[in-house]
């Protein structure tokens, strides 16, 4: 249960879960409203410190945990072997676990393919939070979102096509 600093950010649904960080800052972190990791240097922390961690949250919570958030702003953009791998330890882990959550990047889901984010349904991911922000093209641009408004559309669909909650 080791994090990058004191500043954790989740969605207000997310308050009972337990904040498992797979990935520090956010993979675009250029958008102009977005101030959460501008002071952070995205990366993917390595899959083994993040199975480690699951053993310390594991030791410190027992084994009745029932949510889990996997922060920072990207996490979906993780290998998605290595996304596996971390959901089936989650499921072992924790018996009773219920939910696990992400923060989704428009272009990070797309860069998985349907039949990726299909399986990582069915390993335990329930819902990704994807951060739309707009239908205008216009607007996205002016943010600097990083994608157009069919692109986040198309990012939106697959999530919920592969049973994913958005």
């Amino acid at each position: 249960m080791r994090y990058d600093s004191d500043l954790l950010y989740r969605p207000p649904g997310e308050w009972k879960s337990y904040l498992l960080q797979c990935t520090i800052g956010c993979s675009n972190n250029k958008c102009t409203f977005c101030g959460m990791y501008k002071d952070k240097k995205f990366r993917i922390r390595p899959v083994e410190e993040i199975l480690e961690d699951i053993d310390m949250a594991r030791d410190y919570y027992g084994p009745g945990l029932q949510r889990v958030f996997l922060m920072d702003g990207d996490a979906i953009i993780m290998k998605t072997d290595d996304l596996l791998r971390v959901l089936h330890k989650l499921y072992q882990s924790f018996p009773r676990l219920e939910k696990v959550t992400l923060y989704a990047g428009p272009r990070s889901t797309l860069a998985k393919s349907p039949e990726e984010l299909r399986t990582l349904r069915e390993a335990g991911l329930s819902r990704a939070y994807l951060g739309v922000e707009s239908g205008s093209d216009t607007v996205l641009k002016f943010i600097r979102k990083g994608v157009t408004a069919d692109e986040m559309l198309l990012a939106g669909r697959r999530l919920v096509e592969a049973g994913i909650d958005l």
